[in-house]
């Protein structure tokens, strides 16, 4: 991709450190063309700038631009470098007019960007005597080529280059200008998903140690929550529901025992039937968990992952508990978790009676999935909801992958393969 014998001609090249107005007052532009190109030039610069700003995904972000400035300056090639974790440029999004072109850039131009924290702007590449040597710039036929780096104060953080290979003089100052422009505002977008990235990973941290916590006070429920998780997002995906949604459900899920930190270990860890008085006490596990998580500070669209955690034990015949919520009044996630939770205990080791769909003794202390999906099946249309059993359904052999070397073997997970 780079080549290092790619020479970079200052004689043939604009360099800017500062973004200056190459943008005439309307009473010096020589004709209503020139205004009307001047005038779609920062339009799109403007809408990108806006788009850049309210989108949270990096990789959009990135193919946008390109998409976007290719409007304003007809390039044959772009591509947006980004800095990695090991500090090097690695590209992050390509665009090529053929796309079964290779990209091919000049690593002399780019260490120069680097270096000097200078956008380049070369209106005649073949011109240049020492360009004319570079096999990399004779291979790739580039003409034109415009390289501005992302930086957010000295920090580079990438180069964004284009390149024309149709045309001498294809760019102009005011598209090295712009470009500069837009680059700036990724700068300060990256650093602010970086910062994002940062938070939420330890967001996710937090989350999985409390999910690994509350599942640790049992040994025979390590690893509950996650497995719930699990397939509740493969649920979720059959079903066809959002990123958002699907989000919500993870965490939901990974977190919808937290209220058995309220409940003492001489319940939690008690073999047998409880009586009255202690399945009440049990039951008041998933209230406890609403109102723990209702102290997270959660983001706009994670707000209703306290309400989904506590309802995992509720029933579409409203037979349920805590709250009885039934039908279309319970949440889809609340459905779905529901189904993923029952599965998961059912195919479980655990210290209290199971029953198959027969309303026989399971004498194993887990069931095989086969028999599991029996029983909800069975219950579709009163404990659970009939699409989200059918959904479950359809992704069982993904459960049996995701199941397999967590709490079961390979022979158990194959068993999902024979109904």
């Amino acid at each position: 991709m780079f080549h290092d014998n790619a020479a970079l001609d200052l004689t043939h090249t604009e360099v800017i450190t500062l973004v200056q107005t190459e943008f005439l007052p309307e009473k010096d532009i020589p004709d209503d063309r020139s205004l009307r190109e001047d005038y779609e030039k920062l339009r799109i610069t403007y809408e990108l700038q806006r788009d850049i700003g309210s989108e949270i995904n990096i990789e959009l972000v990135l193919d946008r631009i390109l998409d976007r400035t290719f409007e304003f300056l007809n390039y044959d090639s772009g591509v947006i470098l980004l800095v990695n974790k090991d500090s090097k440029l690695k590209p992050r999004t390509y665009r090529h007019l053929d796309p079964d072109h290779k990209l091919i850039l000049s690593s002399t131009l780019i260490r120069y960007v680097v270096k000097e924290k200078k956008g380049v702007m070369s209106s005649d590449v073949l011109s240049d005597d020492r360009f004319n040597v570079a096999k990399s710039i004779m291979i790739s036929g580039i003409r034109s080529s415009i390289a501005v780096p992302i930086l957010h104060r000295e920090e580079i953080l990438g180069v964004i280059v284009v390149q024309s290979s149709q045309r001498v003089n294809a760019f102009g100052k005011k598209d090295l200008h712009l470009l500069m422009n837009i680059a700036n505002h990724t700068a300060q977008y990256i650093k602010n998903s970086l910062l994002h990235e940062e938070l939420m990973l330890s967001f996710e941290s937090a989350i999985q140690t409390f999910s690994a916590m509350v599942d640790a006070r049992h040994p025979l429920t390590a690893g509950h929550s996650e497995r719930v998780a699990g397939i509740s997002v493969m649920i979720a995906k059959e079903m066809g529901l959002d990123s958002e949604r699907i989000e919500a459900l993870r965490l939901a899920a990974l977190l919808h025992d937290i209220g058995k930190i309220g409940i003492p270990d001489k319940l939690l860890l008690k073999k047998g039937p409880l009586d009255s008085r202690e399945r009440d006490e049990m039951n008041s596990h998933p209230a406890k968990t609403r109102s723990i998580l209702e102290n997270f500070h959660f983001p706009k669209f994670l707000r209703r992952v306290p309400k989904i955690a506590s309802l995992h034990h509720e029933r579409v015949d409203g037979k349920g508990y805590p709250e009885g919520v039934a039908g279309d009044k319970l949440p889809l996630g609340a459905k779905i978790m529901a189904v993923a939770d029952v599965f998961d205990a059912l195919i479980s080791p655990r210290d209290y009676p199971k029953y198959d769909a027969q309303g026989n003794a399971v004498k194993s202390d887990r069931m095989s999935m086969s028999s599991a999906l029996s029983v909800l099946v069975k219950e579709s249309g009163r404990h659970f909801d009939a699409e989200v059993v059918k959904a479950f359904t359809r992704c069982l052999t993904k459960a049996a992958v995701h199941s397999r070397g967590r709490h079961l073997g390979s022979e158990e997970a194959d068993d999902l393969d024979k109904p």
